[in-house]
């Protein structure tokens, strides 16, 4: 509201492509450091060519050692986000131990599979970046980037996700 322009194209936050106009969609980057991961996300919510909410979460909480960042559909992330919780809350009460790292990490990757019919079909694509950590075996975080079809890809120091991961993780390189 402030200054639209600085949004590009002086449309309220939108780029003029000429026949159509496109909202600039969720960037989420994710970086290490001696203390943990520091997750950050827009808060917008597009529908479309629209902005239809300006106070989404785009980083949340899966447990107390585990967040997911999320660029992608915002309803089917948060459903993967509350399926993971209640998994690892599953897990934790009827085997008495947290999941490992790798579980949490394949839980994920698994929930990403079985949502890739829905991307097929040009909804529900998800690209989220998570970050978690066990504090009995491993001294630090552990960073991880995943594509729409459920690879995961453990990264060293940082990671971006969304229209604008190119240029946020070619800032973070340099």
């Amino acid at each position: 509201r402030v200054a639209p322009a600085a949004m590009g194209g002086g449309t309220g936050g939108q780029v003029n492509t000429g026949a159509m106009s496109l909202t600039p969609a969720t960037t989420t980057p994710a970086v290490k450091f001696a203390g943990g991961v520091m997750g950050a996300g827009d808060r917008r919510a597009t529908g479309g060519n629209t902005v239809v909410d300006d106070r989404a979460d785009k980083v949340l909480e899966i447990d107390r050692h585990s967040i997911m960042a999320i660029a992608g559909v915002p309803a089917t992330a948060w459903e993967m986000a509350r399926v993971l919780e209640h998994s690892f809350q599953f897990f934790r009460r009827t085997q008495l131990q947290a999941m490992s790292v790798d579980g949490k990490v394949r839980a994920l990757s698994k929930l990403l599979r079985d949502n890739f019919g829905f991307v097929l079909q040009g909804v529900g694509v998800v690209v989220p970046i998570f970050a978690t950590y066990d504090p009995k075996t491993e001294p630090g975080a552990r960073l991880y980037f995943y594509d729409a079809m459920g690879a995961n890809f453990e990264v060293a120091e940082y990671a971006a996700t969304g229209s604008g991961s190119p240029a946020v993780r070619g800032i973070l390189h340099y």
